[in-house]
This record gives C-alpha cells, sequence and structure tokens, in this order.
C-alpha cells in the first residue's frame, strides 16, 4: 500500500520567503469590479496584488506593491489573454514577484519580465509543491494542481502567501466567486476556481487564522469573518 503524499509534507523544509518585511496589517487586492479600501487602511499596510490588479490599486494612489502575485503565463506565456495582461502592465513594478507553480530557472522569468518592461527588487519562483506546503500549513488541505477543475486561483493562494508570510490580518478585497469580470477592463472572465477557493478558505476560517473580507457578499461566500476595523 503506498502512503499517501501528505504523509510526506510535514518532513519537507517549511518553503523560505525572499522578503525583507512580513509583519503588520496586509491588503490583498483582487480584480474583481467589487473593490473598495478596507475600514482603517493607512500607509502602514503592506499592499499585495494579483496579476494585474495594481491597475485597480493605482486608482486609489497605491502604485507600488509590496508583493505581487502573477501567474507564470502573464510573463512567458502565448495565448491571447496572456499578451493582453502584459500589455497592461507594461512598464509597471512591484518590491517582490512571486510566481506560483514554476517548474523551471528563475531567469526565463526575469526575461520575459524585460518583453514588458515589468519591474521588481526581487523575483522568487515557487514549485508546485511549495505551494502544496504553504496552503497545507494554512489550512490542513493537500494541494497539488492536476488541471484547472482542481486548481486554487493564484488570488486564493496570494491570501494563503500573505498569511504564511507572517502578515496579520490579512484583509482581502477585490475578491468575489460569483461575479465575473474584472475592475479594470470589461471583459466577461469566468471565475473557473471558485469551489476550490470556497473549500479552501472555509478550512483557513475553521483554524481562525486572522484573514478576513472586505466586501459582505465574499465574507458570506467563503465563510471570511467581515472586516470592520478590527485590529488587535
Amino acid at each position: 500500500m503506498k502512503t499517501p503524499l501528505l504523509d510526506f509534507l510535514p518532513i519537507f523544509s517549511k518553503p523560505t520567503l525572499r522578503l525583507p518585511r512580513a509583519t503588520g496589517p496586509a491588503l490583498v487586492m483582487g480584480s474583481a469590479p467589487n473593490f473598495r479600501l478596507p475600514e482603517g487602511h493607512g500607509v502602514d499596510w503592506a499592499l499585495v496584488t494579483v496579476n494585474a490588479s495594481q491597475l485597480l490599486a493605482e486608482t486609489f494612489g497605491l502604485r507600488l506593491p509590496d508583493i505581487a502575485v502573477i501567474r507564470r503565463g502573464i510573463l512567458v506565456g502565448a495565448s491571447e489573454q496572456d499578451f493582453y495582461k502584459r500589455d497592461l502592465l507594461k512598464g509597471r513594478q512591484a518590491k517582490h514577484l512571486i510566481v506560483p507553480v514554476w517548474p523551471d530557472v528563475e531567469d526565463k522569468l526575469k526575461a520575459g519580465c524585460r518583453t514588458f518592461n515589468y519591474g521588481f527588487d526581487t523575483l522568487q519562483a515557487l514549485t508546485k509543491w511549495q505551494l502544496a506546503n504553504i496552503v497545507w500549513r494554512l489550512s490542513g488541505k493537500y494541494h497539488v494542481s492536476r488541471g484547472w477543475h482542481r486548481k486554487i486561483s493564484t488570488g486564493a493562494f496570494a491570501i494563503m502567501l500573505t498569511r504564511f508570510a507572517g502578515f496579520a490580518p490579512v484583509v482581502v478585497s477585490g475578491f468575489s466567486l460569483s461575479q465575473a469580470g474584472h475592475g479594470y477592463d470589461t471583459r466577461n472572465a469566468f471565475r473557473y476556481h471558485a469551489d476550490e477557493d470556497a473549500e479552501l478558505l472555509r478550512l483557513v476560517v475553521s483554524r481562525g487564522e486572522p484573514i478576513y473580507a472586505e466586501d459582505r457578499d465574499f465574507a458570506a461566500e467563503t465563510g471570511l469573518p467581515l472586516w470592520q476595523g478590527q485590529m488587535p
């Protein structure tokens, strides 16, 4: 009888993130049309953006993400959506760029960034095993991607990553499991990972992690407590 892979996760080394700052409150900003700044948000909050959501951040005067979590296709892919997102992000930058589930060398990602002049202080690629380890430590759930229909979204992983890094509280805004489209354009983008994301976030809630939803609808969809400015 084979030993379940879940049994091996506790012996895997804890992933190391190359981040100089990982304390205090953080805003994780998605691309859904319902984005708002949370109550009590200030200059001491870290900003974590997902894919092209930093365009929305700019409309609120938040110009430089502390962490940008960007899927690898946007940096090196050849689909119409990849080229479109690269065009949106052209000339922008982040302090720390993190690319989840990348099995190859980081130099290829850096070369991809140069094609659309995306700048960063550091770039770190994470393997699917590192992603699984981070998700497991926050939720107790073993997860390795096996196709889009079984994969959590980049946004859900960004939430896990932010808390894993040490930020607290973590407040999420611009997320929805039911609204299609983005806040920065009119494209009717379908949300592929709603069921997996909802399951994961409910597990995190049950473990008492300090992760909150700014939006009432997203709080209801995921079980995340509603953010009402409740600093520790």
